[in-house]
C-alpha cells in the first residue's frame, strides 16, 4: 500500500485510483466508475490499491462488472487478468490494442522489441518490475471512437488519440469538461514514444487535438492529483517539449555526436538510463527525431553518420 490515499474522487461515482511509485511506472493511475456498471478503467494500479477503493465505496473485487483499457502497455493493461480471473467481469479495448492486449509476442513486436538482445534487456524488467505481464490476456470485446460507454449515469466518450501509441485513447467523462488523458501524462519527464508503433507527428496533433476541446480537468495516468488549473498551458508546455529535444539533438550533432548510438547515450530523453531496456527505447525515440529532421533536410544521415544541414 501507498503512503498517501488511495483514491480521490473526481465527481459523484468517478474515483481516481492511485498508482502506488507515486503513479511512476511499472505502476499506472486507474479509474473507478462506480455506476450501474462497476467500471474500471485501466489496470496498472497495485491491486491493493483497488480493492482498497472498492471496499471504502461499499464493493468487494468481485463485484467488478468491467475493464476498459486505454491501450497495449504492460503498466496499463498490467492486473486485468489477475481481476478478470477474481471478478469474471467482461475487458473491453481499442481495436487497435486487441492484438497487443491478448498477445505476449505482439505487444513485444508492437514495443519493438525484434532481437535477442532487447528480448533479453526487457524480459529481465518485465521480471523485475511487471512479473505479472508475461502471459496472454483475454479481451471480450471493443469500444467504438466516439461512441460513449454507457456505466449508467457516467458515459465515458472514448477519444482515439495516438502518438505514444497507435491504439492510445483518452476518455472524456460525462462529456469533455473532464478527460483522462492516460499518457498524455503531463509529467516533467514529458511525452515517451519509445515503441516501433509510436509516432511524433500523431502524438503532437492529439495534443493539439485536446487543447482545441478546452478541458477544464486532465487527469493523467502518472500524476498523483488532477490537474484542475492551467490545464491549457501545462498541454502546451508538454507540447513544447518535442521540439526541445529536438534543438537538443541537432546541438550535440553539432558538436560531434553524430550517430544514434552516441546520441542515445547521452541520453537526450530520458534523465538517466536505469536499465538498459531503457536504452532501447532511448534509441527509438531519437530515431524518431533523426526522421523528421531529415524529412525537414535539418539533418543528414549518411552511412549512419549524421550531420547538421541547416537550423
Amino acid at each position: 500500500m501507498s503512503d498517501y490515499p488511495a483514491h480521490v474522487e473526481i465527481e459523484p461515482r468517478v474515483h481516481l485510483v492511485r498508482g502506488t511509485n507515486d503513479a511512476r511506472f511499472p505502476e499506472a493511475n486507474t479509474l473507478l466508475i462506480d455506476d450501474e456498471i462497476l467500471t474500471l478503467v485501466d489496470a496498472g494500479s497495485n491491486p491493493e490499491q483497488v480493492f482498497s477503493t472498492l471496499r471504502d465505496l461499499g464493493h468487494q473485487p468481485e463485484d467488478l462488472d468491467r475493464i476498459v483499457l486505454t491501450h497495449f502497455h504492460a503498466d496499463h493493461k498490467g492486473y486485468a487478468a489477475q481481476l478478470r480471473q477474481i471478478s469474471d467481469c467482461e475487458v473491453l479495448c481499442h481495436p487497435l490494442a486487441r492484438e497487443g492486449v491478448e498477445s505476449f509476442q505482439t505487444m513485444m513486436n508492437f514495443i519493438g522489441i525484434d532481437n535477442s538482445e532487447s528480448k533479453g534487456h526487457w524480459t529481465n524488467l518485465l521480471i523485475s518490475r511487471l512479473p505479472h505481464v508475461q502471459n496472454d490476456y483475454i479481451v471480450d470485446g471493443t469500444f467504438r471512437d466516439d461512441n460513449p460507454i454507457d456505466c449508467g449515469e457516467v458515459q465515458l466518450i472514448p477519444l482515439h488519440s495516438p502518438g505514444h501509441t497507435h491504439d492510445h485513447t483518452c476518455f472524456g467523462i460525462n462529456g469533455l469538461e473532464k478527460i483522462l488523458l492516460v499518457d498524455i501524462d503531463l509529467t516533467e519527464f514529458g511525452p515517451w514514444y519509445g515503441n516501433t508503433v509510436s509516432d511524433i507527428g500523431e502524438f503532437k496533433k492529439s495534443i493539439e487535438q485536446i487543447i482545441d476541446l478546452h478541458p477544464k480537468i486532465g487527469i493523467s495516468s502518472h500524476l498523483l492529483n488532477p490537474v484542475t488549473e492551467k490545464l491549457e498551458a501545462h498541454l502546451e508546455s508538454y507540447l513544447t517539449l518535442f521540439q526541445n529535444r529536438d534543438e537538443q539533438i541537432l546541438n550535440h550533432i553539432a558538436e560531434g555526436v553524430n550517430t544514434v548510438k552516441e546520441l542515445a547515450k547521452i541520453p537526450i530523453i530520458y534523465p538517466r538510463i536505469p536499465h538498459p531496456a531503457y536504452l532501447v527505447f532511448e534509441e527509438i525515440m531519437i530515431d524518431k527525431h533523426i526522421d523528421l529532421l531529415s524529412k525537414n533536410d535539418l539533418v543528414l544521415l549518411e552511412d549512419g553518420q549524421l550531420q547538421v544541414l541547416r537550423t
